[in-house]
């Protein structure tokens, strides 16, 4: 295979790029590559008709969970616009931290100022490490983990913190960012229904390794039933994908992990999906990078995804390809070396 790496880019359509700038400094990114197109360009890449303004912010000497940031000059829409984690289509980034509550009081004091933000929990499971009912409380020291929904319009983030548990690769906390998280240690997707194999294609022809699937009823108390409203009947399964070089114990975890979340639900929801790819406001596509991009670009050609367009150069100079996986969801796939 010549993929190389796990996700490499979550990209944001945003409104301003010196707020989103200074927004994601905070997060303990920094900028890197600048670029343009012209409206004639973005069509042939992204098939957008708009011309196009682009920075990658860095994350330290991170390799992975990168973040480009695009600002249209004729923007299609709002995009997923702060929708619960539950919604069919939807996408967003996690970062580590190593003080949760620090990121819960930024969230809550844009709350109480009046700005718009879908703050959820933290929440935690308590379950890491080993089952609660195997737990000795104030005997022993007690793994568990932690998560924030810090939702805004155009920087959908989860905050996690892993208390008691190593995971020393997956992902490197800015100490000095106000916010104190690493660069993304995984980024989701979300799907209704009830075939797992649509998300085969991630394995097959990408290339990223399965890591573990976990099947999620219906359970009050339980985080990951909390964090998706789950309700008496649905199920949740998460599926996940990883960088090819990452191992299955937790110190040998890589950041970059492509997490797959498909909803059973009798409930009839609006598809979102058109509204996160590129040319919306907010989270559009991730990247993903490869040694043999024309390889690659035919063995995509050949399976079940769609709207491939040809090899281009992007704002950056590098050359990519735009495609739609099998499930629908937006990705570009870039050359490492030009």
């Amino acid at each position: 295979m010549s993929i190389q790496g796990g996700i490499y880019e979550f990209t944001i359509g945003v409104s301003s790029l010196e707020y989103s700038v200074s927004f994601w400094e905070s997060c303990g990114y920094h900028v890197g590559l600048k670029g343009e197109l012209s409206s004639e360009q973005s069509k042939k890449l992204y098939k957008v008709d708009a011309n196009l303004q682009s920075i990658r912010m860095n994350h330290q000497n991170a390799s992975a969970g990168l973040v480009r940031l695009m600002k249209w000059d004729k923007s299609l829409g709002e995009g997923l616009n702060m929708a619960p984690l539950r919604s069919f289509g939807n996408r967003w980034s996690v970062h580590k931290t190593d003080n949760i509550a620090n990121a819960y009081v930024h969230g809550e004091v844009l709350r109480q100022q009046g700005h718009p933000i879908n703050l959820v929990g933290p929440h935690y499971n308590l379950n890491l490490g080993k089952k609660v009912s195997e737990k000795k409380p104030f005997k022993e020291t007690l793994a568990a983990t932690g998560e924030l929904l810090l939702f805004q319009p155009e920087a959908q983030l989860v905050i996690m913190s892993r208390m008691n548990f190593s995971i020393p690769k997956y992902g490197t906390i800015n100490i000095n960012s106000p916010l104190r998280v690493s660069e993304g240690c995984h980024m989701a997707i979300v799907l209704k229904g009830d075939d797992k194999t649509i998300f085969d294609f991630y394995e097959d022809i990408i290339g990223l390794k399965r890591y573990r699937e976990l099947n999620i009823k219906y359970q009050p108390g339980y985080m990951p039933s909390d964090m998706f409203d789950l309700q008496p009947g649905e199920t949740l399964t998460e599926l996940n994908f990883d960088d090819p070089k990452s191992g299955s114990e937790p110190e040998e975890h890589l950041p970059g992990r492509l997490r797959c979340f498909m909803l059973s639900t009798d409930e009839q929801m609006l598809d979102l999906r058109s509204k996160s790819s590129p040319g919306n406001k907010g989270y559009s596509f991730y990247t993903l990078r490869t040694s043999d991009i024309k390889n690659m670009f035919k063995r995509i050609e050949l399976s079940h995804a769609t709207d491939q367009t040809d090899i281009c150069i992007n704002e950056f100079g590098e050359n990519s390809f735009y495609f739609l996986s099998p499930d629908g969801f937006s990705w570009v796939m870039q050359s490492i070396n030009n």
